[in-house]
């Protein structure tokens, strides 16, 4: 009862926030020259810090940019916290509606994203998802539905190369949770791998809200594996991950996106892997100069899911500098041909609004570094060297 009374309590100042500023935000967007862009995510997480701040720092490296040209454009970024909860997303994107934004970079999670993306469409509003890697979303025919990270589809197909190709597991068991994303995406994986190996993987669930790992880690199952997928929540990593420290799991472990935003402590590390939409630094100078920048400005180094909000900021701005509109619906039309020069890349969109040919990096946790160990997919050319 306490906890939902908190909840509620959340909600409601999130309410008469959001009607103190809606008439500050509409004044700011019915100035033509002024381009408001939402960020909307569970800004409560920590781990959602670093890709609000690299979108901000877009915006503020595009208002520089400005000043030193004719260019009459400004951008805003509206910063709104969802909580998680795909009602306020509703809310919230009702009220991103109402002050007319550009586009949305967000949400942060597939239930809030979908809820989101019914208030969007008729409005002709982008959002541009940078963690929502449910492949669904942009199987609706929405117009307005763009993702900068591979679906589920693609992730399991890399997980499933890591598995069986790279971390050559033969009796593999995938554990996820109770949540949609999570059943579709430990579905998929376990098909990608019956594709390519004699022995079916097996399968556990956990609830999306747990933090204790030890029933599945120590049951009948796990003592026979010899690799572990997880496939939970983001949140739960590092739940998992402490679990496994404490329990002395020597099995292999290969964690879905997120877990190289752990801060690895203990130097015993040698069975943990992890797989992460990404290349490499050293072939991508950009990207490398991003992570400086960053640390620089904010005085941390930011985090796997920084690099995706900061592209998703600099599509939305070049599609309003390009279109010389904020128009919203001017800028939708435009993502669906953007070539970006992203971090580590060139950006494009399927019809769909998913990510054409994602890329994803292998890293093995080396005492107290995740250091990449292979990349996918292996016969994609990648060139990102040139500035």
């Amino acid at each position: 009862m306490l906890h939902s009374a908190k909840s509620n309590l959340r909600a409601i100042a999130s309410v008469l926030f959001f009607c103190a500023s809606l008439d500050a935000a509409q004044a700011s967007a019915s100035n033509d020259h002024i381009a408001l862009i939402g960020f909307a995510a569970r800004l409560s997480d920590a781990v959602s810090h670093s890709p609000r701040d690299a979108a901000e720092m877009a915006i503020e490296e595009a208002n520089q940019q400005a000043e030193k040209t004719t260019n009459p454009m400004r951008f805003e970024l509206s910063l709104q916290n969802d909580q998680g909860n795909p009602n306020l997303a509703t809310f919230i994107a009702n009220y991103f509606v109402k002050a007319h934004v550009s586009g949305v970079i967000g949400h942060w999670h597939s239930v809030t994203a979908l809820a989101a993306a019914e208030i969007y469409e008729p409005a002709h509003i982008s959002q541009i998802n940078i963690t929502t890697t449910n492949s669904q979303i942009t199987k609706l025919g929405y117009q307005g539905t763009f993702r900068v990270d591979g679906g589920t589809d693609d992730l399991s197909i890399a997980l499933a190369d890591a598995a069986v190709n790279t971390l050559h597991g033969h009796h593999i068991v995938v554990i996820g949770n109770d949540s949609g994303y999570s059943k579709s995406l430990t579905e998929s994986i376990a098909s990608e791998i019956s594709k390519r190996s004699p022995t079916p993987p097996q399968s556990l669930s956990v609830s999306a809200q747990t933090s204790d790992f030890n029933a599945a880690l120590t049951s009948e199952v796990n003592k026979q594996a010899d690799l572990i997928i997880f496939a939970g929540y983001v949140t739960q990593i590092e739940d998992f991950f402490n679990a496994l420290k404490r329990l002395g799991i020597n099995t292999n472990i290969l964690f879905n996106e997120g877990a190289t935003n752990l801060q690895l402590h203990d130097e015993d590390n040698h069975n943990i892997y992890a797989i992460e939409p990404e290349i490499t630094q050293d072939k991508c100078p950009r990207w490398k100069a991003f992570q400086q920048k960053f640390q620089h400005r904010f005085g941390y180094a930011p985090n796997a899911y920084a690099r995706n909000a900061y592209n998703a900021a600099g599509m939305l701005i070049e599609a309003i500098l390009q279109t010389n509109s904020t128009d919203a619906a001017k800028v939708t039309a435009y993502l669906h041909q953007i070539h970006y020069k992203g971090l580590a890349g060139e950006l494009a969109f399927a019809p769909g609004g998913a990510l054409l040919n994602p890329t994803y990096t292998i890293f093995h946790a080396e005492h107290k570094n995740w250091q990449p160990i292979h990349f996918f997919p292996v016969d994609k050319k990648i060139d990102c060297t040139k500035d």
